[in-house]
């Protein structure tokens, strides 16, 4: 049953199945695999549509009683043209002209040669329009990470070398850009500083190295407020909570450094231990900016 039903895949000349196709590929009708758009010079596939290109000129009108078609396919009426009517050479000779015979204008589709093309050339010009101004182009990854195969060759900028995290990832033509990848590594750089020097740091109490604590909730610093004795978190926090026994006063007791007796009101949990006044002060603020968020 379904052999009597025509392919529609094989009128557009697009079946990948040949004879295996479980429908019909008998078709008496006229083919009907004109590519449209190449007709009206818009085709973006070239020569690998699956369409045929023909001009309009080429093809065969399909006999039809209709007023369009014949509107369509009827011969253009005939205009006689003056001398002064030839306008940039349109080919046509003075002795024609003068003849007095009648001109018939050509039955030109709107196809040309040259229109295949020519968004493929509009596209270029874009692209090149884009290469004038550097900033609009990116970054290569691959000389980002150290080796670009393609060399001079390469379509992408190559970028400049930073001095902090030592890949070519600056872009010489976006100074803005360029400031904030220097604050970012120099940020990083500066954390990984401190995280490397707190490796080395021990807790006044246990006399233990804080980050190589067994367990993860154990691996912070208590950083007291007023005090720069170091402590972990744990040991601070277990001093802080003691019971106060009948008339002992709990700020002179609990709330004081257990080296220097110095009073502090909170403790900071961090993962690094700073090494001057004012990384102390930076892990304070983010401290508190947590709080309140």
């Amino acid at each position: 049953m379904s052999k009597r039903v025509l392919c529609k895949f094989f009128v557009h000349g697009a079946c990948l199945k040949g004879e295996y196709c479980e429908f019909s590929h008998v078709w008496k009708g006229p083919p009907n695999n004109v590519c449209t758009y190449y007709q009206k010079g818009l085709c973006a596939y070239g020569s690998r549509c699956r369409y045929e290109h023909v001009k309009v000129s080429q093809q065969h009108s399909p006999p039809s009683s209709s007023a369009p078609a014949q509107h369509l396919h009827s011969d253009p009426s005939p205009t006689t043209l003056s001398p002064g009517m030839l306008a940039d050479g349109a080919g046509l000779s003075a002795e024609y002209l003068t003849s007095g015979r009648p001109f018939y204008p050509p039955n030109q589709a709107a196809w040309s040669e040259n229109s295949e093309h020519h968004h493929v050339e509009e596209i270029e010009n874009f692209v090149e329009l884009k290469r004038i101004n550097p900033a609009n182009q990116s970054i290569c990854s691959l000389a980002a990470a150290g080796n670009c195969p393609r060399g001079e060759k390469c379509p992408y900028i190559h970028g400049d070398l930073c001095p902090i995290c030592a890949k070519h990832c600056l872009h010489p033509f976006r100074p803005q850009e360029r400031e904030e990848h220097m604050k970012t590594c120099e940020k990083r750089q500066k954390h990984l500083d401190l995280l490397k020097h707190s490796q080395e740091i021990e807790c006044c109490v246990c006399l233990e190295r804080v980050l190589s604590k067994t367990t993860a909730a154990e691996r912070k610093f208590g950083i007291l407020s007023e005090c720069d004795h170091p402590f972990c978190i744990s040991c601070i926090r277990n001093w802080r909570s003691g019971s106060p026994s009948s008339g002992i006063d709990i700020n002179s007791t609990f709330r004081t450094c257990p080296v220097c007796r110095k009073l502090s009101y909170f403790v900071i949990p961090s993962v690094i231990w700073y090494s001057t006044k004012e990384e102390k002060q930076d892990i304070l603020d983010s401290y508190k900016a947590k709080l309140r968020h």
